[in-house]
């Protein structure tokens, strides 16, 4: 039996949750399929999730159809929740991308469209809703053609379109009108032929199809209504026709953690996807923090196998598998276990561009709410939660307004913690304005000695940060040079106005050491005085984050729309209106869109479809943007740092 992990994902309200259920409920993984509206799908399990009628976390279920095992991945619908479809991504064979044959592609559709086109992942088209009026599930087709220039394959036809009657025929592979899209789609002359001259080629046709769609350069598509089920068995049979097992990476151990989650008997479980290797209770695994950056040795205590919705124990777990893996007491979601083989997939979606204070209602509740975040940091690192110990605050990132309300809920559902989010900011950053040095010879008050020299150099826009060598090892010893090079990138985390630095080149141009008084960590200190003493002398000036939106509404308010927009800093395209109705796009300032979707429904009644990701970093205008108080102390008031270095501030 060959094993596929599959990802159901989809722009917010396409429908996605309630396919998941239809299939787990036709596959008879469960005995009756829940309801998004009534709060009872199986997959949200969190309170929050029934509530509020939204997916919060990944949900996994593994179900068997035609002999195939489908992992299913249900991953987070909602803009907000884009670190937690990052993480499910990387795991997938293929993924299943709902779109509402009402609205059509959507921004977030595209947004997941381009990312599996740029990883190659194989992709089936599940158009929904045909039973809305207004469906037009071809004309949804078309806009994914146009969208990705990938050839898209119905495999069904749909009869009553846009009535509660409409049903669904699946294609009959024989049929010489289908066979030949199919052919046409492959971009095969010979196989053309073959078709031409009468011959069967109906295994051909499947060999061929499917060596395209694993390649990720065609895209089945399959309609339906999910609320009733319409459509679902086509999807999963033309899956397990279409779709072959993944191959092992390699031999050795390699694991993705998609997921982090604590259970109240047994502590943190971790959900791990493994792509070559084995697991086994009892064995130690080597957890690549960050990816590859840090490396820690734990054991596993135990391991449960995904069943249906249910995790039955286990003693071993191989290539393709999803497992729950229990006793990894640092692991984080996004880490790997064993070595990052080539061929892993990797996303990036989620830019968390809102920095929020969290104050607890009860002061005293402030240690407990501290340890609370960070564990939920554990279950998404993209929070990156920070503790100002000198003023007692805590921080967190956010990437919506939505996902704020959601972190007040768990925080009180989990912990009993009653909290307030204050008003976020944006999160600005900072690049230097010209090119300079910076220097810093730390050699007193004894033991010590660390002299380093660097060179600070502005790129362009979206570069990022570089960082250079030119010292010989005979002036500077190579274990130095190593310190310095780790200590760069932590020093640029708050630049002159207390946002990160980017943007720029870091070149160590001369360093010295002292074979007697150096003392090891000594160039972890000097490096940051040399880089802001370097950051001092460039200056440095606010970038601020900028937001790819997509607006759409009636013709007739357009105007309204346009006004918006200008009055926000917008900058946009010509619109295009076609049946009545507009879809315009924009870049525009974050900080100008906080309350922008509400504003948008507003001068639309209530019409208007909204959605926005994040675009690039651009020179804010001057007299805009906001400075953040640094956390910790400055290196530019030398001497109070090195107290605090050597641990002998006393304040």
């Amino acid at each position: 039996m060959k094993t596929i992990n599959l990802g159901i994902v989809a722009h917010a309200d396409a429908g996605k949750t309630t396919l998941t259920e239809q299939i787990l409920y036709q596959t008879g993984a469960i005995r009756s399929a829940g309801s998004v509206d009534e709060g009872t799908a199986s997959t949200d399990t969190m309170e929050i999730e029934r509530r509020r009628g939204i997916s919060v976390r990944t949900a996994c279920a593994s179900v068997v159809w035609d002999d195939v095992r489908f992992n299913l991945i249900d991953a987070p619908g909602h803009a907000d929740f884009l670190s937690e479809v990052e993480r499910s991504l990387s795991i997938l064979d293929a993924a299943v991308l709902v779109i509402s044959s009402v609205e059509g592609v959507q921004p977030q559709t595209r947004m997941l469209l381009n990312a599996f086109q740029r990883a190659k992942l194989p992709c089936f088209l599940f158009f929904n809703k045909l039973d809305r009026a207004g469906s037009d599930w071809q004309n949804a087709l078309s806009a994914v053609e146009q969208e990705t220039g990938l050839p898209c394959l119905s495999l069904c036809e749909a009869e009553g379109e846009g009535e509660p009657g409409v049903t669904v025929r699946p294609l009959e592979l024989i049929d010489p009108a289908w066979q030949e899209s199919a052919v046409l789609s492959c971009g095969n002359d010979d196989l053309l032929d073959q078709l031409l001259s009468g011959k069967d080629i109906s295994g051909e046709v499947i060999k061929q199809l499917s060596q395209k769609v694993g390649a990720g350069e065609l895209l089945p598509a399959v309609c339906g209504a999910s609320k009733y089920g319409l459509g679902v068995k086509e999807l999963l049979t033309s899956i397990s026709r279409f779709m072959e097992e993944a191959a092992p990476l390699g031999e050795e151990l390699c694991a993705r953690v998609y997921k982090v989650e604590r259970d109240a008997a047994l502590g943190k479980v971790a959900y791990v996807r493994l792509f070559s290797g084995s697991l086994q209770t009892r064995q130690t695994v080597s957890v690549l923090k960050n990816g590859i950056s840090e490396r820690e040795e734990e054991k596993i205590t135990r391991i449960r196998r995904v069943e249906g919705r249910r995790l039955e124990d286990g003693e071993t777990v191989g290539p393709n598998d999803i497992a729950a893996v229990y006793g990894l007491s640092s692991v984080r979601a996004g880490d790997l276990l064993g070595q990052p083989l080539p061929g892993l997939r990797e996303y990036r979606l989620a830019e968390p561009l809102m920095l929020c204070r969290v104050q607890p209602a009860d002061l005293e509740d402030l240690p407990k709410l501290t340890e609370a975040l960070f564990q939920l940091e554990e279950e998404d690192p993209a929070l990156q939660v920070e503790w100002n110990r000198e003023k007692r605050e805590v921080w967190v990132r956010l990437t919506g307004k939505i996902q704020s309300e959601v972190l007040q809920a768990l925080l009180e559902e989990r912990w009993g913690l009653a909290v307030t989010m204050e008003e976020p900011s944006v999160i600005y950053r900072e690049t230097p304005v010209t090119t300079g040095e910076g220097f810093e010879a730390y050699t007193m008050p004894k033991p010590c000695w660390a002299v380093v020299r660097f060179l600070i150099e502005p790129l362009p826009r979206g570069t990022g940060f570089q960082y250079e060598c030119k010292v010989s090892p005979n002036r500077l010893p190579y274990r130095y040079q190593t310190h310095v090079e780790t200590a760069v990138p932590r020093a640029l985390t708050q630049g002159l106005h207390g946002w990160q630095v980017t943007d720029l080149k870091v070149t160590l141009i001369d360093g010295e050491s002292h074979n007697v008084h150096t003392h090891p960590l000594d160039f972890f200190v000097a490096t940051p005085m040399g880089i802001m003493d370097g950051l001092r002398n460039v200056g440095t000036k606010l970038l601020e984050p900028i937001l790819q939106a997509e607006f759409s509404a009636p013709e007739e308010y357009l105007g309204k729309t346009v006004s918006l927009l200008v009055a926000h800093r917008a900058v946009f395209d010509s619109p295009e209106v076609r049946e009545g109705k507009f879809r315009l796009e924009a870049k525009i300032p974050a900080a100008e869109a906080m309350d922008l979707p509400v504003e948008f429904a507003a001068c639309t009644a209530g019409t208007g479809i909204y959605g926005s990701r994040f675009s690039h970093y651009e020179d804010c205008p001057e007299g805009m943007g906001n400075d953040r108080e640094r956390i910790g102390v400055d290196p530019l008031d030398r001497s109070r740092f090195i107290l605090a270095a050597r641990s002998a501030l006393t304040e």
